[in-house]
């Protein structure tokens, strides 16, 4: 069962966030839906001015991270662009 909610917002903030649904090829309801369920679970909102990474990626950053410092998966120091790309390529 649907329901209609009504909500008063900055008529350019609606603007742009039907812009930018749009621009994925969501309703905007899709996307206000989506937020008020991801607000329902995790009992928490975040307003932040800073970008944040999605938790798996963040994660995987890490790893990464913490591969490099154990030495592991790194390339080898090249001298010239021509090695860089020589070793690239093989």
């Amino acid at each position: 069962m649907s329901t209609v909610l009504h909500v008063k917002l900055d008529d350019n903030l609606k603007k742009e966030a039907q812009k930018t649904a749009k621009e994925l090829g969501l309703p905007l309801s899709t996307v206000v839906a989506s937020s008020l369920r991801e607000f329902v679970q995790n009992k928490s909102i975040t307003f932040s001015s800073t970008p944040r990474l999605k938790p798996d990626t963040e994660e995987q950053l890490f790893k990464r991270s913490d591969d490099a410092k154990k030495g592991k998966d790194l390339s080898p120091i090249f001298e010239t662009l021509e090695e860089a790309k020589k070793w690239m390529n093989s």
